[in-house]
C-alpha cells in the first residue's frame, strides 16, 4: 500500500556523488488520489556545504557561496529529510534516482524504503522522446511554461516539481507503480545505442556482432551492457519462435 510519494531533488557541489556535498534540497510529498485532488506538501532549504561551491556547478544551479553562508549545515537538516523519507508506505521518487540515492547515502541516509526513478521509467514508456532529461520531457509533454512562467530550472524545488509532473504523466499513461519500482532496480533501458558507428540507432538495428562485443568487452557501462544483452535475448526468442513455428508446420504435413 503506497501511502505517499516523496519526490526529492538535490543540488550539489559536483557531479560525482561520492564527492558531492549538498547545497540545496527539496521534497514534495504527494498523497492519493494521485494528481487528482490528493494533498501535497512542499519543503526546500539551502545548505551550507563544508567546501566552497565550484564555479562550474554554480553555472548549473546558480547557487554561490554568498547564498549559503548563513544557511544551516546538513547536520542540522538531515533529521527533517529522514522524517520525510523513512516512513512505511512511502516511495522516494527522483529523476535519475541513482544520483540522489548515492548522495543521500554519503550524507547518512542510506535506508529509504523504496526508490522510483522517473528517468528509467521514461526510457521505457517514451523511447521516442527527443531527450530524457527533466526539462526536455517537460516541454515535450507540453508541461513547460516558457518565459511567461515563473520558474527556476536547476533549483531543487523547481526540479522536484518537474519530476512530480513527469510522474503524474507516467501514471496517467497507465504505467503501474510496480513496474516502475522494478525498472528502478535494473539498469536503464536506453532507447538507442550510444556507442561507435551505431550511435543513435535503435537497438533492433544494431549489428549482432557489435552487441556481442559490448557484452564481452564493456566493463563500465552497465546500462549499455544491459541493453545489448536484452536485445540479444529478444532476437534469440524470435529465432526460437520461428523454429518452433516451422517445426509445427512440418509436423502437420500429411505423408
Amino acid at each position: 500500500m503506497t501511502e505517499a510519494f516523496v519526490v526529492i531533488d538535490l543540488e550539489t557541489t559536483g557531479l560525482d556523488p561520492t564527492n558531492a556535498d549538498i547545497v540545496e534540497w527539496a521534497a514534495i510529498v504527494i498523497r492519493p488520489p494521485w494528481f487528482d485532488g490528493g494533498s501535497t506538501e512542499e519543503v526546500s532549504a539551502l545548505v551550507k556545504p563544508p567546501v566552497p561551491i565550484p564555479a562550474e556547478t554554480s553555472a548549473v544551479h546558480h547557487i554561490i557561496d554568498a547564498d549559503v553562508k548563513d544557511a544551516p549545515a546538513w547536520s542540522e537538516q538531515s533529521s527533517q529529510v529522514i522524517a520525510l523519507l523513512d516512513q512505511k508506505g512511502r516511495i522516494t521518487v527522483a529523476h535519475n534516482a541513482e544520483y540522489e540515492k548515492a548522495v543521500l547515502a554519503k550524507h547518512g541516509i542510506p535506508l529509504v524504503p523504496a526508490w522510483l526513478c522517473t528517468y528509467k521509467a521514461a526510457c521505457r514508456i517514451w523511447p521516442g522522446a527527443p531527450g530524457l532529461s527533466n526539462e526536455v520531457l517537460r516541454y515535450w509533454l507540453g508541461l513547460g511554461t516558457g518565459r511567461t512562467g515563473h520558474q527556476q530550472p536547476h533549483s531543487a524545488l523547481h526540479d522536484a516539481r518537474v519530476t512530480a509532473q513527469i510522474l503524474g504523466e507516467l501514471l496517467r499513461a497507465g504505467t503501474s507503480i510496480e513496474d516502475m519500482l522494478k525498472w528502478t532496480t535494473e539498469p536503464a533501458l536506453l532507447p538507442t545505442c550510444p556507442l561507435g558507428d551505431w550511435r543513435g540507432k535503435k537497438w533492433g538495428e544494431v549489428d549482432e556482432g557489435f552487441l556481442m562485443w559490448i557484452v564481452r568487452k564493456i566493463q563500465d557501462r552497465p546500462d549499455v551492457v544491459f541493453c545489448a544483452r536484452t536485445e540479444l535475448d529478444r532476437r534469440e526468442r524470435e529465432r526460437r519462435a520461428a523454429t518452433s513455428t516451422t517445426t509445427n508446420a512440418e509436423d502437420d504435413v500429411p505423408f
